[in-house]
């Protein structure tokens, strides 16, 4: 009776039986800096309580992730989750004394292919010995009893038969021992991993389900691991031609969670889990007296400007048939994309594997065919060269993600540069290198300094430049020539723009004083801007910022 009651005093939990289930990844969705991934589990499960476990995952799992679902042949409850380490020592335990056993099994049957040898080296030396004593006894004994010619081919034969076979059973058992040495330098190999594995900890789940007839059960349990991520690759090419803008987006995913991704289905997703969840709050401002003192006002400090945005897969080719002309482009597979209120998922075309041990892995996402309008830009100012540059529109539903991108026209490489990101909707420009063809020469014509005025002298400094383009091409060119005049902060300071400068088509609004012409060059042809201004100043006053 007391055992009765000390049985009903027992959670239901710990009576339930623990059903061991193998398990594998099917499903990796990767973070920026972290990865959702998703096994799927199989067992078969008795009527009544019991705990699926699902044991060997790694240590960095978010015990507050894991989420689980499932299915069976009849109803099964979900009743809780628990999620277990479990010290390298223990889960190795098992593992090394099947381990040892192979070992142990092994090296028996090494010393049988031994003894094999040894068995058939004992046979030919045997044999050569009843050879040379027949051979000796038939010699002192030849005068008595001649040797017929039948008798000798006979002994002849015999020895030869029994030698060979003798060396042939030599060389079987050698083939097959160093068939087991490959094994037996396995299984050793196999339980150094598992004494270096005793240090290591893992952990389990175990997911405890009711079932009113047992049966079979699949489950896919979700976790999240923290050393996983991946960041965009770019491959940006222009055809010039054409004004045809391909930018290639591959993702590059890494993870070190202790568990390979082997053939999984891999997603990456741009959502930054745990970004934005706290709101910020403004907490009220109380102004009170604090005493017969008074404080002067500090001026307001200008609001700050806004930061500046931060600056093909092999395909199978049939070799059957090597006269068939080969026509047809090999083409670079695509993720699907799923667009989501705040983020975007691609998910990979095919299944992947990604090890465990931090490679990257590169994965064909997306690609994003732009019109783009082809022109140069040239700050000579700066450097005296015309830069292919494009400007297109993101007219996708995706944004366009930062990274670094590859940058190619046409098929020529040409450098590096940082896409940055662009919204959908949002304007992308990008540059495709110098375009030698295009020159750009810059002339300081005045650079002078005097002081004038009848009743205020004041000091007065003369600036002419002249900007030549010229475009040894044969076909009319665009270009974006762009230079800057000095801006005043001070209404002691005044800068006035002089008769024979060059109209401005536009000035940047976030640069003031950065004044932009739009040029059409034709063929073999040149343009000329003229600037030219006056910056004035009380006389001896310090004026900084001149060239």
């Amino acid at each position: 009776m007391r055992t009765l009651v000390a049985l009903l005093l027992v959670p239901a939990a710990a009576l339930a039986a623990d059903v061991d289930a193998r398990s594998r990844i099917d499903a990796v969705t990767v973070y920026r800096a972290s990865a959702r991934v998703t096994r799927v589990a199989g067992a078969e499960v008795p009527p009544g309580d019991a705990r699926v476990v699902l044991a060997g995952l790694p240590d960095g799992l978010d015990d507050d992730s894991v989420r689980v679902e499932g299915r069976g042949a009849a109803r099964v409850r979900l009743h809780g989750v628990t999620v277990e380490r479990v010290t390298g020592a223990g889960a190795a335990a098992g593992e090394a004394r099947a381990g040892e056993a192979r070992l142990e099994a092994l090296q028996d049957e090494d010393r049988a292919v031994e003894d094999r040898i040894q068995a058939a080296h004992a046979r030919a030396k045997f044999v050569e010995s009843l050879r040379s004593t027949y051979s000796e006894d038939r010699a002192r004994n030849l005068a008595l009893r001649p040797v017929a010619t039948k008798e000798w081919a006979a002994v002849t034969e015999f020895v030869a038969a029994q030698l060979a076979d003798a060396a042939a059973e030599v060389r079987r058992a050698e083939a097959a021992r160093r068939d087991l040495k490959r094994r037996l330098d396995a299984a050793r190999a196999a339980l150094e991993r598992l004494a270096s594995k005793r240090g290591e900890t893992t952990k389990r789940v175990a997911v405890e389900v009711s079932s009113d007839a047992g049966g079979p059960v699949e489950l896919a349990v979700s976790y999240v691991v923290r050393e996983a991520g991946w960041q965009p690759v770019w491959t940006a090419r222009l055809a010039p031609a054409t004004g045809a803008v391909d930018l290639d987006l591959r993702g590059s995913v890494w993870q070190r969670s202790g568990e390979d991704w082997s053939d999984v289905r891999l997603a990456v997703s741009t959502a930054q889990p745990g970004r934005g969840l706290a709101v910020p709050e403004l907490a009220t401002r109380w102004l009170e007296r604090t005493g017969p003192q008074a404080y002067p006002l500090a001026k307001a400090a200008g609001r700050a400007a806004p930061a500046a945005a931060p600056p093909p897969s092999a395909a199978r080719m049939s070799a059957a048939e090597p006269e068939r002309e080969l026509d047809v482009e090999v083409e670079e597979a695509q993720a699907t994309v799923e667009g989501g209120l705040l983020a975007a998922t691609f998910t990979a075309p095919r299944r992947a594997t990604v090890d465990g041990a931090g490679q990257a892995r590169q994965v064909a996402l997306a690609r994003f065919p732009m019109k783009a309008e082809v022109t140069r830009t040239a700050a000579p100012r700066a450097d005296p060269v015309a830069f292919l540059t494009a400007k297109a529109v993101n007219a996708g539903d995706v944004p366009l993600l930062p990274g670094s991108a590859a940058v190619f026209v046409g098929e020529d490489f040409v450098g590096r540069a940082q896409i940055p990101f662009t919204p959908a909707g949002g304007e992308l420009r990008l540059a495709f290198g110098a375009d030698d063809a295009v020159q750009v020469d810059r002339r300081v014509l005045q650079h002078e300094h005097d002081t004038s005025g009848l009743l205020e002298k004041r000091d007065v400094w003369r600036y002419r430049v002249r900007t030549t383009v010229r475009n040894r091409r044969g076909e009319a060119v665009k270009l974006t020539l762009l230079d800057l005049v000095p801006v005043s902060r001070d209404a002691s300071i005044e800068v006035v723009m002089l008769d024979g400068s060059t109209a401005a088509t536009r000035e940047d609004p976030d640069r003031p004083g950065v004044k932009a012409w739009e040029l059409e060059i034709p063929g073999k042809g040149e343009r000329v801007v003229e600037l030219a201004y006056e910056v004035r100043a009380g006389k001896g006053q310090a004026v900084a910022g001149l060239e």
